[in-house]
Order: structure tokens, then C-alpha cells, then sequence
């Protein structure tokens, strides 16, 4: 259980400084555009998939020893929730965070090829790392979760019960929103504080 708190808290760790580093240069992105723009994006989006990964770990946590209270889910089957909300979140954390990873890392790669510097070298190796064990994995995890999601939601022998599924979409939609807005939160509060155009003189109409 200690493990599982501490990723958390680091996960947790990682996801604010992306948000609070995409806020500080928000405004900076739109005024400039092109591929700054869509890196900081690209970095925000990350953020959120952090957080919203933290979210349902929670929630999974939470679960078995609150939905026995409630009368209604008093007799759903806590392995096959677990099961299918965490296929569910997975599969969209992943759609979110391989794109978005191959575009940061081909940038940092990108900048480390131009401006050679320990901190680039460091940024890039790790984001090559972080790019390719996530990559991996996802071919490895994502045929299986796809295909346990669909026989849940669609037939199949292992077709869940109807609560079962509620419940589900229903934890990944609280989990995406408390990564939404908790990174946002943090962004647009990061990007009131710091205005990197204004310190430079320019003022963009």
C-alpha cells in the first residue's frame, strides 16, 4: 500500500509541474503559435491524463468499502468493476498520452540535437525512455483491455451487468473531470502569475 501512495504522490508531483509549467507560457504559446503552441498543448494534455490517472486509483481504492453502503450496489461485483473501469481509464489515458509523448519527445530530441547541453541530453534521454516503455506497453496491454471493454459494454460471454457498467463509466468520468479541472486549476493559475511577453516588453493586442 506504501508503494502505491508514493507512485501516487509522485505521479501526482509530475502532473502539477506540467500544468504549472504549461501555464507559465499559456499566453506566450497562443500569441506565438506553431509548434511551441502545440507542445505546451501536447504538455498540458499530459497533465491531465496524470491526474486523471491519480483520480482513479483513488476511486478504485475508495470503491469496495464505499459502494457496499449505498443499498443499491450492495451486491455488485467489486472484482469485475475494478476490472472494467480500470480497462476503461486505461485505454483513454493511452490514447491520450502516445501521441502527445512522441511529439515531446521527438522535440526534445529535436532540441538537444541543435543546442547539445547536459539538462537537453538528460531531457531527452528521458523522454525517449518514458516514450518507448509507454509505447511497449501499450501494444502489450491495449489488444487485451480492448477486447475485455467490448465484451463488456457490447455481448459476448463475458457481457457485464448492467450496474456494473454504469458504475464503470461512471468512476472514469469523475476521474477525467478531477484531472481536467485540477489541471486547469493549476495552468490558468500559473498563467495569471507569470507573463513571459509582458517581462519581454511585447504586448499583443
Amino acid at each position: 500500500m506504501f508503494a502505491i501512495i508514493l507512485l501516487l504522490v509522485i505521479n501526482f508531483a509530475i502532473s502539477w509541474s506540467n500544468a504549472h509549467y504549461c501555464g507559465r507560457y499559456w499566453s506566450e504559446a497562443k500569441y506565438t503559435g506553431g509548434y511551441f503552441q502545440v507542445h505546451v498543448v501536447c504538455g498540458y494534455i499530459m497533465a491531465i491524463a496524470g491526474f486523471t490517472m491519480v483520480y482513479g486509483c483513488i476511486l478504485f481504492l475508495m470503491a469496495p468499502y464505499i459502494l457496499p453502503l449505498i443499498p443499491a450496489f450492495k451486491n455488485v461485483d467489486m472484482t469485475q468493476l475494478i476490472e472494467l473501469s480500470s480497462d476503461m481509464l486505461y485505454l483513454l489515458i493511452v490514447l491520450a498520452i502516445i501521441p502527445t509523448g512522441f511529439f515531446i519527445w521527438f522535440q526534445s530530441v529535436k532540441t538537444f540535437w541543435k543546442h547539445k547541453t547536459l539538462a537537453n541530453g538528460l531531457t531527452a534521454g528521458w523522454n525517449s525512455y518514458a516514450q518507448l516503455s509507454n509505447t511497449i506497453n501499450a501494444c502489450r496491454n491495449v489488444p487485451s483491455a480492448f477486447s475485455r471493454v467490448t465484451e463488456a459494454l457490447f455481448g459476448g460471454k463475458k457481457k457485464k451487468d448492467g450496474a456494473i457498467v454504469a458504475l464503470a463509466i461512471f468512476i472514469v468520468i469523475i476521474a477525467i473531470c478531477g484531472g481536467y479541472f485540477t489541471a486547469s486549476s493549476i495552468m490558468k493559475k500559473a498563467d495569471r502569475e507569470y507573463d513571459a511577453l509582458e517581462a519581454a516588453g511585447i504586448h499583443p493586442e
